[in-house]
């Protein structure tokens, strides 16, 4: 059979013809294909903008209120007696603290019996007790208990008593019971005993804790303090009368610096992804992602518009970023003057927290950037999410484009194959023509 792959009659190679021709045909698919990557790639730059826009809403978030800035550090001169931890409400001061006494829980035993298995219930009755002014708890007991299953029913109570036996010598099984709270108003009273046992050894007396400070004396029932001085927590570690240690209360100007130092590190991050592909190659001729397009330039445009704004209402010596030590280099980006912040903050406190957060008639740059940060990531009518969108409509014309001509290049292909065909055939036939030609003349 003769057919275009063959030419065998013609000797043309029409496969690599056919291959040829598609080829320059195809010419116009490819390049739709690389339109379609450039958009790809433009989707997945703008992705990565709206994952740093999130990072920047999350530190700009961190500066909103007063709360950022109300945070205090205690220094407690690493000594063995006290621990101390501050919340917002703590104010700066210094404190002379001695620990007098730790608080402790009551512990009691009763006399030991002959093994953990031995009966101890006397009677159908119960086994009660009371853990300072509070309910009396109650476990059922009778001739079948042992000093073990004693044990657990007071346990299964959870009932702020924990029961243990300890085997103290040779056939002395005692049980302890030793009360969940501490202080004097956490002792244990049995109340109810149909049982043989005899709780005659106090192991530990109940105990508040004393503590000393600038001259006055305190009584805790727990060694976790926070009522002794406001905002402060102390947790008591150990005791001694003749020691006393020094606790300061001061702002954390670091961990303040560390939230505006994540603000200005996530605004730079934007600017650097949005001018990273914004560059033009003049090598290769080509555009980053973002060469050219104006939504990407707008984005960088407002927050650079904000970040150099002055703060409404302010005083003009602290309603700019520069005025705190933050300053804008020639490349765009922040970087913020530990010194002059550090300053700032002690000098004029408050206008430096006006200068962030938001206020009842000022909106700081905390709360400006986070409203236009929101705005530009919002994933309902944002501008990424516009320009997401219409990268992704571009996406769909293409592919359908794509898959039209890939279908016409099939047809294409059927047509320029059934011609070839059809001119072997030709050639076929005027071959054989000439040939009988030849023979009746005698060629």
């Amino acid at each position: 059979m003769i057919s275009a792959s063959s030419g065998v009659v013609s000797n043309i190679d029409y496969s690599t013809l056919i291959s040829q021709l598609v080829g320059i045909k195809r010419e116009s698919i490819t390049q739709l294909e690389t339109e379609k990557s450039v958009l790809k790639t433009a989707k997945s730059a703008y992705s990565n903008l709206s994952t740093r826009i999130k990072e920047l809403i999350t530190a700009s978030d961190a500066l909103k209120t007063g709360s950022a800035f109300s945070v205090f550090k205690t220094n407690t001169s690493d000594n063995p007696y006290f621990k101390a931890s501050a919340n917002a409400t703590a104010a700066a001061g210094s404190y002379e603290i001695t620990v007098n006494s730790l608080a402790k829980a009551h512990r009691m035993a009763a006399d030991g019996v002959a093994s953990d298995t031995t009966v101890v219930g006397t009677a159908a009755g119960s086994f009660s007790f009371q853990v300072g002014a509070g309910e009396i708890k109650s476990v059922t007991v009778d001739t079948t208990t042992t000093l073990a299953g004693l044990r657990d029913s007071i346990n299964a109570l959870k009932a702020g008593v924990t029961a243990h036996i300890a085997n103290d010598a040779p056939g002395s099984y005692r049980l302890v019971l030793t009360s969940g709270t501490t202080g004097t108003g956490g002792t244990v009273n049995v109340t109810q005993n149909d049982t043989s046992l005899v709780f005659s050894t106090t192991l530990q007396a109940a105990q508040d804790a004393s503590v000393t400070m600038d001259g006055m004396t305190y009584t805790r029932q727990t060694n976790s303090i926070g009522d002794m001085i406001g905002g402060v927590t102390l947790d008591l570690e150990s005791a001694d009368t003749l020691k006393t240690s020094t606790l300061t209360v001061s702002r954390d100007t670091e961990s303040i610096e560390k939230k505006v130092k994540a603000f200005i590190d996530g605004y730079n991050a934007v600017v650097t992804h949005i001018k990273l592909n914004n560059r033009y190659d003049s090598e290769t001729k080509k555009g980053g992602p973002f060469f050219g397009d104006s939504v990407a330039r707008s984005i960088w445009d407002d927050l650079r518009r904000v970040m150099s704004s002055a703060v409404s209402g302010l005083p003009d010596t602290m309603n700019r970023l520069m005025h705190a030590g933050i300053k804008v280099g020639d490349d765009g980006l922040y970087s913020l003057d530990s010194s002059k912040f550090s300053s700032a903050l002690s000098t004029n406190y408050d206008d430096v927290v006006n200068l962030f957060t938001k206020g009842t008639t000022v909106s700081g740059f905390g709360e400006l950037v986070h409203a236009a940060a929101s705005s530009i990531d919002d994933m309902v009518d944002g501008r990424i999410k516009g320009r997401q969108d219409g990268i992704d409509k571009n996406i769909k014309r293409l592919d359908e484009d794509i898959r039209k001509k890939e279908a016409q290049l099939v047809t294409y292909e059927d047509q320029i194959r059934a011609q070839f065909t059809g001119l072997e055939t030709m050639i076929a036939s005027l071959n054989h023509q000439s040939a009988a030609l030849m023979s009746l003349y005698g060629g």
